[in-house]
């Protein structure tokens, strides 16, 4: 048994699962696991005991699966594929609990809506007509860098293609022996290349994503959630930009290894550094902001008007599908970031490319 996959383990999962617990205190306060509600009901006695009951029962499901998963690594095979598979089940059984959690929460609080103080909808809605002029978000520019990495890295490849092994090693276990080989092939060796572009054009599509997505401004204090919108754009877009350069450098990395030009002993402390940079940025970012920039900037004043809501576009409270909404890109009601309209065509089209590179690169 090797420690590495239990470090690993660590790094990547526990701050997910913080992350996880801690959903419903990220939210903006005029939604609660998926309702709308106003910020006087967000506050209320029954609602603050609902977030705790949540954070409870998911932070106890998901300790005694980590823990599970850590007995598992520990006792399993490390000389064949079973650790990789305990960690794929593992990261499956996280997605399960978490939607059951979060659907049953939700059906809770549409059956405790009721219940709550009356918040009546706004009479009138504001509008940011400045926004498109606002500097929200980086240049999308700055992904040139990326591309002149990956340049960089296929120079290399060619320039040393005759030196490459006939068999590439596309696979370690959990002692970072090799396990997998590969034949040395055009496609085996630029495998690293395309997932470099993919990965970028996701993150570019991102980034461009962040200056369209339209706003949500509450009617009670425009100017402020005005603030903390264009606040949490430019954070995030900083952070997409940053988090892509890392992975188009850590893929890199790895390609070079796998055509023998960088010892293992080196690159295995730059890929957990990079991975735990990146999870640690994300998760501060998200506890510093919340979602929409909820947690900046806030007020003592509570409104109890309920913003207008469109709670039937979303399906357990979680999945927007809206037809006639034009908009691609929504923001999330669970969680922290932005999601796909499933009523919008392309959102269908990007969910097939992800698909077939997943199984390009599986197959591969």
């Amino acid at each position: 048994m090797t420690i590495m996959p239990v470090i690993v383990m660590i790094f990547v999962f526990v701050p997910t699962i913080v992350f996880m617990v801690s959903m419903p205190y990220l939210t903006r306060e005029t939604i609660s696991f998926g309702v709308t509600v106003s910020a006087v009901q967000f506050h209320s006695e029954p609602l603050r005991q609902m977030r705790k009951s949540y954070a409870r029962i998911s932070g106890t499901l998901h300790t005694i699966l980590f823990i599970v998963c850590i007995i598992c690594l520990i006792y399993g095979d490390e000389h064949s594929k079973q650790q990789s598979w305990i960690i794929v089940t593992y990261s499956l059984a996280m997605v399960v609990i978490s939607l059951v959690t979060n659907i049953s929460y939700h059906f809770k609080m549409k059956s405790l809506l009721p219940m709550l103080p009356i918040a009546p909808e706004p009479s009138i809605m504001a509008v940011d007509t400045a926004f498109r002029k606002r500097n929200i978000g980086l240049s999308s520019y700055w992904f040139l860098i990326h591309a002149l990495i990956m340049v960089v890295s296929i120079v290399t490849v060619l320039r040393n293609y005759d030196q490459i092994p006939d068999q590439i090693p596309i696979h370690y276990n959990s002692s970072w022996n090799v396990d997998r080989y590969a034949a040395k092939s055009n496609s085996s060796v630029f495998m690293p290349t395309i997932i470099q572009v993919f990965i970028t054009l996701v993150f570019l599509f991102e980034n461009w994503s962040i200056r369209r997505v339209k706003q949500q401004v509450q009617p009670t204090d425009p100017s402020r959630s005005i603030r903390q919108d264009v606040t949490f754009r430019r954070a995030w877009s900083c952070f997409m930009i940053t988090a892509s350069f890392l992975i188009v450098i850590l893929i890199s990395i790895v390609q070079l290894n796998m055509i023998s030009l960088l010892n293992i002993n080196f690159v295995i402390p730059i890929i957990l550094i990079i991975i735990a940079f990146i999870m640690l940025y994300a998760f501060a970012l998200s506890f510093w902001a919340g979602q929409g920039g909820s947690r900046l900037e806030r007020s003592a004043d509570r409104s109890n008007v309920r913003p207008v809501h469109d709670d039937d576009k979303w399906l357990l409270g979680m999945i927007y599908f809206n037809r006639k909404d034009p908009n691609l890109i929504v923001e999330k009601r669970f969680g922290v970031g932005w999601g796909l309209n499933f009523g919008h065509p392309v959102s269908w089209l990007i969910w097939l490319g992800i698909i077939v590179l997943l199984v390009v690169v599986w197959r591969g």
